[in-house]
């Protein structure tokens, strides 16, 4: 219960913070967005250190019946302050439910909701900030842009490298499989920028994070023969 407390007090924080960015005129649309979605996000990625999985997924539901209440309401301006049609908040908790419940290894399961914060977070933040220069894009009437999968790709590769490099139990390079970790690493990366840009209407924020566990996890399985992650 403590846990649970701790995590929901959190979220409130970041949430009243970003809010008192937008009213003071810091932090504006995207922005105030993104401002929320990383630190929440980066948040709820250390959540398995004091709250249990089932837990994690009962604060998500929580979340999603206070995301709809907000939008009833039309409180916290700083989630819902960009004018576009987006189900990102929506998928945002059911992407952090979905990889509690699935991922028991903590490391996998923070790398995967860090893709999600960071990434794709920072993704949205270069794009928006550098405008034109970011050279934009369209993909089925979403709008993307170069430096902003630049980014996700960047991020997405740093984030791979330091799991296998300082974090898994489980050798690549040692294994049947014989792979560079470098070279995995780019792949995973440029595989999910690629997801991350035909992801219509937020639902990057479960699919990025359920694949990019899946990635990490995949090349025991190969090895292993084993479903579990």
């Amino acid at each position: 219960m403590n846990g649970m407390i701790l995590a929901a007090a959190g979220t409130a924080a970041i949430l009243i913070v970003g809010e008192w960015l937008w009213q003071k005129r810091i932090l504006k649309g995207e922005f105030a967005r993104k401002f929320v979605h990383i630190l929440t996000a980066t948040f709820a990625a250390f959540w398995p250190l004091f709250i249990s999985r089932t837990n994690i997924a009962l604060l998500s539901v929580i979340f999603i019946i206070a995301l709809i209440v907000v939008k009833e309401l039309k409180i916290f301006n700083s989630i819902r302050s960009i004018k576009r049609v987006t189900f990102g908040e929506i998928w945002y908790a059911v992407g952090i439910s979905a990889c509690a419940l699935l991922f028991k290894d903590n490391t996998i399961y923070a790398i995967a909701v860090l893709h999600m914060a960071l990434a794709d977070g920072f993704a949205a933040v270069v794009g928006v900030g550098l405008a034109k220069k970011a050279k934009n894009f369209y993909f089925h009437k979403s709008r993307k842009s170069l430096a902003g999968t630049a980014t996700f790709i960047l991020i997405s590769f740093s984030l791979n490298i330091s799991y296998w490099l300082y974090f898994s139990h489980f050798s690549l390079s040692n294994s049947a499989i014989y792979l560079s970790p470098f070279l995995y690493s780019i792949i995973c990366a440029g595989i999910l920028g690629g997801v991350e840009v035909i992801s219509p209407k937020g639902s990057d924020n479960v699919i990025i994070p359920l694949l990019a566990g899946v990635l990490l996890w995949f090349p025991t399985m190969l090895v292993a023969g084993t479903l579990f992650f």
